[in-house]
């Protein structure tokens, strides 16, 4: 996900949008004029648990956990559509590209009753997307049991071919990214690059053909290459030996 944003009726900002300008401008992760809005004095939500609000993601509303309650999260109780754009793709003339689309409704009286709905909805459509079409994370650890420290573990198997599998730790809410480098420090391939709660994941990376993520196709050869998983102010590299 790039944004998520709600749409609020009895507020002219955050209304549904009524041109594409509106519309590119919720997609964008503003509202309905353009404006970024500020977590640290949006009305409809409060940033709690000791997270800065000022290092929240403005353009990822209340993406905070409500059953934690840390993080951005809602206080409106009205009726809300919300909205969330993935994105950009690069399209590459006479080569397929497949773009999944989920919808999801519920309907609750309460902010955390909408969440507990939708959640168990996207329990089913992510079981529905696995076990159709796959997914590049692989596992998740109960997110109940207590994470201390920020951690990335050595990549399995190694050396690989042509695919490996990358967990980590995360100790706190926040924003992470996890990318691949080749020897020379180009990037391959972005991994992870949203919010998570403090958990135990694990990604799988491969190295078959596909595109950078800056658009350049790529087809890995054996060598050295590394990831780093960035997390706040934690920032950790491996090492990973790819053979053909």
């Amino acid at each position: 996900m790039k944004t998520a944003i709600y749409n609020i009726g009895g507020d002219p900002n955050l209304r549904e949008p009524a041109t594409i300008f509106e519309a590119r401008n919720y997609i964008n992760g503003l509202n309905r004029i353009g404006a970024v809005i500020d977590p640290c004095t949006w009305p409809y939500g409060e940033v709690r648990g000791g997270v800065p609000c000022n290092q929240v993601n403005p353009y990822f509303w209340c993406s905070g956990d409500p059953v934690a309650n840390i993080g951005w999260i809602s206080l409106y109780d009205g009726d809300v559509r919300g909205n969330g754009a993935a994105g950009p793709f690069t399209l590459v003339k006479d080569q397929e590209v497949e773009v999944l689309i989920g919808y999801e409704v519920d309907r609750s009286t309460t902010p955390l009753g909408g969440i507990i709905a939708v959640k168990s909805i996207s329990d089913a459509v992510q079981i529905f997307y696995e076990n159709n079409f796959g997914y590049p994370i692989v596992s998740v650890e109960d997110e109940s049991q207590v994470v201390s420290s920020f951690t990335l573990e050595q990549n399995y198997p190694n050396p690989f071919n042509p695919t490996t599998n990358i967990g980590f730790r995360i100790a706190d809410f926040g924003f992470v990214s996890l990318k691949v480098y080749d020897i020379l420090g180009n990037e391959i391939a972005t991994l992870v690059n949203e919010e998570f709660s403090p958990g135990e994941y694990e990604v799988e990376f491969s190295a078959k053909s596909g595109f950078t993520s800056g658009g350049n196709a790529y087809s890995l050869s054996s060598g050295i290459y590394f990831y780093t998983l960035s997390a706040g102010e934690f920032i950790q590299t491996k090492k990973m030996i790819l053979l053909r």
